[in-house]
């Protein structure tokens, strides 16, 4: 008789079970996953409906390592955006025209102005300097110190002259804005800074922020500024005039000291400023070439410390000097308008100020006259028109009731 099994082979038998068993558990296993990936896909719009938390990770902002510029970086994107002044020359004493008791003198300067001889600068009456501290390349994005930075500074500080600096943006973000202000920060910790620290972005709708909206720029300068401020320092918004408005949204940015950029005899803007820069055409002895000429409408003793004020200090407000310079008469009376007339904050044409147009035969309130101007009280303000444009109000049919009254007397 054959045999059938070979009993050595049995030794492999409990393998062999192992291994059946092994797949059977491994089918069932899979088949339940499949029922229940099936499951969860039918009922998946059901989970679209449950609120899962997210959470963000902050980001941590670091300080950018300082980097010197070389003096002729092609990143450096200031120069082809000023414009400058088609006017003559002007020297410190053509500024001085403009002085008050309350004024001081400056400049504005960076590696255009070369090598500087601040002990000249001092003897020609210059009382401070803002001193760009670094920019943006408007290619790369890289941050970089102004070449002549640490020369000015130092330079200027020796000569007993006041101090602030500037920072040229082309930040495209708030992230971005937070990083100069950092980077200014470090930059100019250990001087003596008595004047403010401002912001400069001037790249409008072109290179690194062609397609940044105005918005997002006010959001950036906003967070330059307030990081500035949070650090000790007197913040401060630079602008031209035309930017003013259009671009920057300047009741938010009144809150910080205002630098005007306008090149003019006699500025007609009508909003806040502290600086006027007021010609990029300036000439300061010490210095080879054109400098931009400024008036602070503040004034600072010659031992001030490191920033001694804050931003609630005096401003000037054309709208206020030109209101003090007429004496008005106390009238309470009615007028019409005899044309289209213009309602302005102050008793001036020269200023940018009008407030809105009246239409003509409006009959409005006035309480001031003088022999150009009366002060009139319109919609809840307080604003000015012309005297040729208004006449004194009388009411027809009052008159008439009148009239008729002395006819049924007789």
């Amino acid at each position: 008789m054959k045999k059938i099994f070979n009993i050595k082979a049995l030794k492999y038998l409990p393998f062999l079970i192992i291994l059946i068993l092994d797949i059977i558990l491994s089918v069932s296993y899979n088949n339940i996953l499949n029922q229940k990936t099936n499951y969860i896909a039918s009922n998946i719009s059901l989970l679209k409906k449950v609120n899962t938390p997210t959470y963000t990770v902050p980001v941590v902002q670091e300080t950018p390592e300082i980097v010197v510029a070389p003096v002729n970086d092609k990143e450096d994107g200031m120069k082809q955006n000023r414009k400058k002044d088609t006017r003559g020359n002007f020297t410190v004493n053509d500024i001085k025209q403009y002085e008050t008791s309350g004024t001081s003198l400056g400049i504005d300067v960076s590696k255009y102005q070369g090598d500087i001889n601040w002990s000249q600068v001092k003897q020609d009456g210059i009382e401070f300097a803002i001193i760009r501290v670094g920019y943006r390349g408007y290619g790369t994005g890289k941050i970089v110190m102004d070449p002549y930075f640490k020369k000015n500074i130092e330079g200027a500080l020796a000569n007993n002259i006041h101090v602030g600096v500037y920072f040229y943006s082309v930040a495209k973000n708030e992230m971005e804005a937070l990083e100069e202000a950092n980077f200014t920060i470090n930059a100019i910790k250990g001087y003596n800074i008595t004047y403010p620290v401002a912001f400069d972005l001037e790249d409008f709708n072109r290179h690194r922020l062609s397609n940044v909206s105005y918005d997002q720029l006010n959001k950036n300068a906003i967070t330059f500024l307030n990081r500035i401020r949070s650090a000790g320092y007197t913040a401060m918004h630079y602008g031209s005039k035309n930017t003013f408005g259009p671009i920057w949204n300047m009741n938010n940015l009144n809150k910080y000291k205002v630098w005007l950029a306008h090149y003019t005899d006699k500025t007609n803007y009508a909003g806040k400023y502290n600086i006027w820069q007021y010609t990029s055409n300036g000439i300061v002895k010490g210095i080879n070439g054109r400098v931009d000429l400024n008036i602070a409408y503040f004034k600072l003793s010659t031992n001030a410390s490191n920033q001694a004020k804050d931003d609630s200090e005096v401003s000037l407000d054309p709208n206020n000097e030109a209101i003090k310079k007429i004496t008005f008469n106390d009238v309470n009376e009615q007028v019409v308008t005899i044309s289209n007339a213009d309602f302005r904050k102050s008793p001036t044409t020269e200023l940018d100020n009008k407030i809105l147009t009246i239409n003509k035969d409006t009959i409005i309130t006035r309480t001031g006259t003088s022999e150009t101007w009366s002060r009139i009280t319109y919609q809840g303000q307080t604003g000015y028109i012309l005297n040729d444009q208004l006449k004194i109000y009388e009411n027809i049919e009052e008159t008439n009731d009148n009239q008729t009254e002395e006819i049924d007397q007789n």
